[in-house]
């Protein structure tokens, strides 16, 4: 059996290390070990707190928002990295948003302030705010 402090340098954990999501160090782990090691390993992990789904799932939010992504496009690219649908939906709940401001400021950035004059435009505005994740009454919103 293989010491669980060996298993530390290979994985390059430490403290000050972002949080890593379970997941991932699972799936790395079953390549090398058995079922029951890796399970006892991610367990042990998680218990130290080197694992944190839920401050994981915080720090992607962020990084969504600043790119002006709608709740869409967050929880499609969340739910991608293993992460339960449930505590996706949680977190960006809480997380206080304004999503049809944020459509606004998001067609604002792209093209301008001024509302697309031609039915062309105003469709390609539309495709791009549906590329960025915002609903079809936020994308509305953003025209008004």
């Amino acid at each position: 059996m293989i010491p669980f402090y060996s298993l530390v340098p290979v994985f390059g954990i430490s403290i000050s290390e972002q949080p890593k999501i379970y997941f991932n160090h699972r799936n790395t782990l079953i390549s090398l070990l058995s079922n029951t090691l890796v399970d006892r390993v991610v367990r042990r992990l998680s218990d130290n707190h080197y694992l944190n789904d839920t401050q994981l799932i915080n720090i992607l939010i962020d990084k969504h928002i600043k790119k002006l992504h709608g709740p869409t496009r967050i929880k499609q690219e969340i739910r991608q990295k293993g992460f339960p649908q449930e505590l996706i939906e949680q977190k960006i709940e809480a997380s206080g948003i304004d999503w049809y401001s944020m459509a606004k400021e998001a067609r604002i950035k792209k093209f301008s302030d001024t509302p697309p004059t031609e039915q062309k435009e105003k469709a390609k505005q539309i495709r791009y705010l549906q590329y960025k994740g915002f609903s079809m009454d936020m994308i509305f919103e953003a025209f008004s």
